[in-house]
C-alpha cells in the first residue's frame, strides 16, 4: 500500500472528507483491498465510527462490508469503538445495516451487547435486543453472559432489562433460552444468582432478586468452591428471600451423578429405551414426523370409533315398544332391558375384540406421545390426548357384555400405569437428550 494513499484516506476519514475518499481510491484502487487482506488493521471505518462522521461511516461500508468485522490490533471492531466513544447514532446506524454486528466479539469475547450492559446504557441493551434476539446467548471468554456483566458492574436497570427480555421473548425456543441463561455458569461456575446473593441488601438488588426467581433458575447450582447462592447470601435479607424462594444450602443437596458415573453405570431398561428412541428420533426428518403422527392419529381415531360400535352394535332403547320395555323390567327373566347400551357380542367375543383393539389403540397413542415436540407445546397436546385415553377406557367400560368383566379391569390397569409411565419416559428422553446435547456443545 502506498504511504502516500493510506495517510490521505486516514485524513479523510478524520475530516469525514467523501470527496477525498474518493480521490485517494481514484489514484489507487486497490486500496481498500490491500487493507482488507490485513487480520488485525485499523481500518479508515474504525476513524469514522470513533469520530461520529456517519455519512463517511456508512459510505465505506457499502464499499466494503467487510470493514465492519474487523479487528483493530487494540481487539475492537469499529463497533466497540462507537460504543467507546459514546457516539449512539453510528451505532443505531450499523445495527441498521447489520443486526449481526450486535454479536461481533472483540477483545476479551466482548461483543457490543456486552459492553452495553457493562455501562448500563439501556436504550442501546434494548435497541440491540430488538435488533438480534439471538445475541443474549453469547458469553465473553471467562463464560460470562450478558447478564454477569450486568450483575458484576452494579448495573441492576441493565439487569432488569435483560431478564424482562428473557422472560417476554416469544421466538422459537425462548424457554429453553431462558433457562439457558439464567442458569449458566462463569469461569468460577457461579451463575447470576450467586452473583447477587453477595450483594448489599438494596432496593435494586431486591428487584433483581425478585424478577430473577421468577424465571427457571436453579436454586440448588453450586460454583467451584461447592457453595449455592444461599451458602452465600452475604447478609440476612437476602438469605431470607432465598429461602422463601426454596433455595437450599450446599449441605442439604445431595450430589447428583457425575456425567463420567452415568455413562460407565449399567444401561437400564429405560436408559434403552430413551436411546431407542433418540436414534430412530434422530433417523426421522420432519416430513416423515408429520406423517407417522397422522398415520397414528387415524388409528387412534378409527379404533376409538370402533369402540363406540363394536361388531354387532349394541342394544337400543328403541328396539322395543313401550310395552315391551315394561314387560321386560318386571320380568326378572329378562335381561335385555339390563343391556340397552351394551355390546351385543358375548362376553369372550367381546374379550378378543377388546385385546386387539386395545393394543392398536395404546400403540397408536405411545406413537403420538413419541412424535409431538416437548417442551409446553407438547404438555398442550399430551393433556388431551391422555383425556382420550381415559375416554376410551370408560367407552369400553360401558359397553362391555357383563358387569366386572375381567378384561375391563385389565385395560383399567394398564391406564393406571399407562399415564406416569409415559411422563416418566418423556421426563427420562428430555433428560438423556439434555445431557447430550450439552456435550455436543462442550
Amino acid at each position: 500500500m502506498n504511504t502516500y494513499s493510506g495517510n490521505q484516506l486516514n485524513i479523510a476519514a478524520e475530516t469525514g472528507d467523501i470527496d477525498l475518499l474518493y480521490r485517494v481510491i481514484n489514484y489507487d484502487p486497490s486500496i481498500l483491498e490491500i487493507i482488507d487482506s490485513i487480520q488485525f488493521v485499523e481500518t479508515p471505518l474504525h476513524i469514522a465510527a470513533s469520530l461520529g462522521h456517519i455519512r463517511f461511516a456508512i459510505e465505506i461500508t457499502n464499499l466494503k462490508p467487510s470493514f465492519a468485522l474487523k479487528l483493530n490490533p487494540q481487539g475492537f471492531s469499529p463497533v466497540h469503538l462507537a460504543m467507546q466513544h459514546d457516539q449512539k447514532r453510528m451505532l443505531s446506524r450499523f445495527v441498521a445495516m447489520n443486526k449481526d454486528l450486535v454479536r461481533i466479539k472483540g477483545r476479551g469475547g466482548l461483543t457490543p451487547l456486552h459492553f452495553a450492559s457493562q455501562i448500563g446504557e439501556v436504550e442501546l441493551l434494548a435497541e440491540f435486543l430488538t435488533a438480534c434476539p439471538d445475541s443474549i446467548e453469547d458469553v465473553t471468554v471467562k463464560g460470562e453472559t450478558a447478564l454477569h456483566i450486568a450483575a458484576k458492574n452494579d448495573q441492576y436497570e441493565a439487569l432488569d432489562l435483560l431478564v424482562c427480555f428473557l422472560r417476554k421473548n416469544n421466538k422459537r425456543g425462548a424457554m429453553k433460552i431462558q433457562k439457558k441463561i439464567v442458569n449458566w455458569k462463569d469461569e468460577d461456575d457461579n451463575t447470576i444468582l450467586h452473583i447477587l446473593a453477595q450483594r448489599n441488601f438494596e432496593p435494586q438488588v431486591v428487584k433483581a432478586l425478585g424478577l430473577l426467581l421468577k424465571t427457571m433458575i436453579n436454586l440448588k447450582a453450586k460454583n467451584l468452591a461447592n457453595k449455592t447462592a444461599l451458602d452465600m447470601a452475604a447478609n440476612v435479607d437476602i438469605r431470607s428471600i432465598l429461602l422463601g424462594a426454596g433455595a437450599k444450602s450446599n449441605s442439604q443437596i445431595t450430589d447428583a451423578p457425575t456425567l463420567a458415573h452415568k455413562l460407565k453405570s449399567n444401561t437400564t431398561v429405560r436408559a434403552n429405551i430413551a436411546t431407542f428412541i433418540l436414534r430412530t428420533e434422530s433417523n426421522i426428518s420432519e416430513e416423515e414426523r408429520n406423517s407417522w403422527l397422522i398415520a397414528a392419529t387415524l388409528v387412534a381415531t378409527a379404533m376409538y370409533q370402533s369402540a363406540l360400535s363394536p361388531p354387532g352394535g349394541i342394544y337400543q332403547v328403541n328396539a322395543f315398544d313401550d310395552s315391551d320395555l315394561k314387560k321386560n323390567m318386571t320380568s326378572s327373566n329378562s335381561t335385555i332391558s339390563t343391556n340397552v347400551g351394551n355390546s351385543v357380542l358375548s362376553g369372550l367375543e367381546f374379550s378378543v375384540f377388546l385385546i386387539f383393539n386395545m393394543i392398536s389403540f395404546f400403540l397408536s397413542i405411545i406413537a403420538i406421545y413419541i412424535m409431538i415436540p416437548r417442551g409446553t407445546i407438547g404438555a398442550l397436546v399430551a393433556a388431551p390426548v391422555t383425556s382420550f385415553a381415559f375416554s376410551y377406557i370408560f367407552s369400553m367400560f360401558r359397553i362391555s357384555p357383563t358387569d366386572g368383566n375381567e378384561w375391563t379391569i385389565v385395560i383399567i390397569l394398564v391406564l393406571i400405569m399407562f399415564t406416569p409411565c409415559i411422563e416418566l419416559f418423556l421426563k427420562i428422553y428430555d433428560d438423556v437428550k439434555s445431557v447430550i446435547v450439552k456435550k455436543l456443545n462442550r
